[in-house]
Formats: C-alpha cells, structure tokens, sequence
C-alpha cells in the first residue's frame, strides 16, 4: 500500500456535511471521500493547464486562426451551405 502524508484543512460546515454524506452513501470514510475529490481537481487542473500552454505554444509558433473567419464559419453552422472549417494560418 501506497504511503500516504497527512494534510489539515477547515471546511465549511456546509461542505463539511456533504462530504460526509457523500462518503456515508459510499461506505468510505470522509477522508477517502476528501482524497477522491483532491485527485478530480488536481487531474482537471493538470489538463487545463496542459491546454493552456499547448495554445499559448501554437499562437508563438503561429499556429492561429483569424477570429473573424472563425466567427463567419460558426455563423455558417445554420446556413444550407456552411463554410469549411478555417485553417491555421
């Protein structure tokens, strides 16, 4: 078993509570319910970030699309004849 590290925190009564609750339906304890909700965030931040810098190293590289024709394709969507899909330029 992984070795794990001790960490203290204050939460909202609020919140407090429904992690509780949420930990009672699953039949764990809070802090397992606590763990579990550390790792979502921590993962969702990760690929945020990860996206940010990819797009911040397409637009140096030059790898972008003028906002007006992106906003003229989406116009197109409900049109009988939308336009292609605009390439980086």
């Amino acid at each position: 078993m992984a070795k794990t590290s001790p960490v203290s925190l204050r939460l909202d009564p609020d919140l407090n509570d429904r992690i509780a609750a949420v930990a009672a339906a699953l039949d764990r304890p809070k802090s397992w319910a606590i763990e579990q909700a550390v790792k979502e965030y921590v993962a969702t931040q990760e690929g945020q970030l990860a996206a940010i810098k990819e797009g911040i190293e397409d637009a140096d590289a030059g790898r972008v699309v003028d906002h007006r024709e992106v906003a003229e394709w989406v116009a197109s969507w409900d049109t009988a004849k939308p336009e292609p899909k605009p390439e980086c330029g």
